[in-house]
This record gives C-alpha cells, sequence and structure tokens, in this order.
C-alpha cells in the first residue's frame, strides 16, 4: 500500500457530535473535552458552531466554549459557520480557522440550510470577504459528495462543479464528506484520481461517516491517492440531522489506533485519546460505537487459560 508517513486528524465531535445529543451538555464539560483533546496532541480540533440558537440549541454556547477552553500551542481551533454573521461571531471568539459547509446534492442543500447550491455559495462569499479581513483561512466541507439520501447518485461532475465554485472563491482547504456512508473505496479514488490534478494547492480533507462500516476503508483509499487530513469523531460521536440514516463519524481514536499499527505517524497521544473517550462515554452516559475502547490496542495481551501456560514451548 502507498501510504504517507504522516497524516493530520482533525477532531470534530465536540461540533458534529454534540450538536445532536438529546440533552444540553453543560459549557464546562464541553470545554473539558476540547482540552483533553488538545493534551492528547490533537493537531486540529473543530471545537463548535456559529449558528443560530434556535437551529442548534445544543451549540448556544459556542462563544463561551470557544473562549474558555485552553490553548495548546500547535493546537488549531477552528469553528463551523453557517453564514456571515456567524464568521463574525467566530473571528471575534478568536477561531484559527473557519469551516463552512455546502452540499453537493440540490436536495440535500434545500434540506440542510434551506438554499439550493448556487444560493449557499454566494452567501459563502460573504464569509470568505469576513475572514480574509480578519487573516483566518477557510475550509469548505462538501456534503454528500458521494451520494445522497434523497438522490442517490451525485455525478462526479456536479461534485467537480461545486468544488471549482469553492476554489474560485479562496477555499483554502476543501473536505469531501461521505454524509451518509455511502461511499466505497473505488469510489473514493475514483474521484481523487479526478479532483487532484484538477486543482492542484488544495489541502484535500476527507470527512467519513461509518454507517456501513466504510469509513476506514474509504481513508486507506484517500491515503493511496496522497491525501493526508482526515475528520474524525472521538467514540464515533456524529451524524447528521437532515441526512435520514446517518450515523457517527469514522471514531478518532479507532482511526488513530490503526494509523499507528501501520506505522503512519499523527502526533497524537493514543492512550490519552481513549481516556478522553471514555470521559465522553462517562459524561452521555452511554456507551459509545468506537472499538478500541472496548477490545484494547492490537499489543494487548492476556494471560494463558490455567494448565495452558506450562505447556507451552520456551524460547
Amino acid at each position: 500500500m502507498r501510504l504517507p508517513e504522516r497524516v493530520t486528524i482533525c477532531e470534530v465531535g465536540t461540533r458534529d457530535g454534540f450538536q445532536i445529543e438529546p440533552d444540553f451538555i453543560p459549557t464546562e464539560l464541553k470545554i473539558e473535552v476540547v482540552n483533553l483533546l488538545s493534551d492528547a496532541g490533537v493537531p486540529r480540533i473543530e471545537v463548535t458552531s456559529f449558528v443560530h440558537p434556535k437551529v442548534v440549541p445544543q451549540l448556544r454556547d459556542a462563544e463561551e466554549v470557544m473562549t474558555g477552553i485552553r490553548r495548546r500551542p500547535g493546537t488549531r481551533y477552528a469553528a463551523l459557520v453557517p453564514n456571515d454573521k456567524g464568521a463574525a461571531r467566530a473571528v471575534d471568539a478568536g477561531v484559527d480557522a473557519i469551516h463552512t459547509v455546502v452540499s453537493a446534492s440540490e436536495s440535500h442543500n434545500l434540506a440542510n440550510v434551506n438554499m439550493t447550491i448556487a444560493e449557499s455559495i454566494e452567501k459563502l462569499r460573504a464569509v470568505m470577504q469576513i475572514a480574509a479581513r480578519a487573516r483566518v483561512p477557510v475550509g469548505c466541507g462538501i456534503s454528500t459528495s458521494f451520494g445522497c439520501p434523497f438522490e442517490g447518485e451525485v455525478p462526479l461532475a456536479r461534485l467537480e462543479s461545486v468544488v471549482a465554485r469553492l476554489v474560485d472563491l479562496g477555499a483554502h482547504a476543501i473536505g469531501l464528506a461521505d454524509t451518509t456512508g455511502m461511499a466505497n473505496p473505488r469510489q473514493v479514488a475514483r474521484a481523487l484520481e479526478r479532483l487532484m490534478p484538477r486543482f492542484p494547492g488544495v489541502d484535500w480533507v476527507l470527512h467519513t461517516h461509518d454507517t456501513r462500516a466504510m469509513a476506514i476503508p474509504n481513508i486507506l483509499a484517500a491515503m493511496a491517492c496522497g491525501v493526508t487530513s482526515f475528520d474524525a469523531s472521538i467514540g464515533g460521536l456524529g451524524g447528521c440531522p437532515f441526512a435520514p440514516g446517518a450515523s457517527g463519524n469514522v471514531c478518532s481514536e479507532d482511526l488513530v489506533h490503526c494509523l499507528h499499527a501501520m506505522g503512519v505517524e499523527t502526533g497524537i497521544d493514543l492512550d490519552g485519546l481513549i481516556a478522553t473517550s471514555r470521559r465522553v462515554q462517562a459524561i452521555l452516559g452511554r456507551t459509545l460505537p468506537g472499538q478500541i475502547v472496548k477490545a484494547g490496542k492490537w499489543d494487548r495481551r492476556y494471560p494463558l487459560p490455567d494448565g495452558v501456560a506450562a505447556r507451552v514451548p520456551s524460547r
């Protein structure tokens, strides 16, 4: 396999995961989780979203969380914004980067933000202007890049058209999102092999959901194409309220464990990440989808059953 020596993980659980929890997570606990992720050496964290409280009430404390976290040198703290008002709030709160999102599917974009793709991209123009004045980089995610729960297959030509318009607006990074886990590794490779040569200089990010247990295989396919930036969510938190059938994002500790087992560096302390996942489980009061917390790391060893140890040949 052609694998990079190092990849960059962006933790999105405190935004993508916390936003759909049924009960409001107290501000101080959100801050605690972000600080634990920082302590574990996570290089990028999408902390929250500056969206109207009526739309996403779980993140109504975005300012308090962003200004209350402990900033670790070497970690970039970002926030998702839906429009220019959210961008202005995020800049005032001191974000290091702004993330935006538009869909590759017209029906999903209408369900998500009640706008067509063209209307959403035009709204992003004002976000770009605010970010440029503040010298804050902007990364643009594209939901349903590999399939729409309403329309089915999203033509690659349409995805390419959306990417082109975002690059023209000045996006420094483009995130391809498998919003409902519809992608497969061959499809991911085919899209990247078409898009990457056409848009050189773009920082490509893959945002995967593990709805059909395909997240890590799709990440491996993207890595083979040269992608080195990936979103992940602590414990496998997440979903999409506007995408029927969507489950959580790829689990951060499971992904980091897989990468480290293959010798791919992330700069993240896996033990610290696992401890953070356990803390998030305690906060939420339920077991999360991640597997490494349950099974342990690959090098975990167990005592031999009674009567077997004496029969094992010495080395």
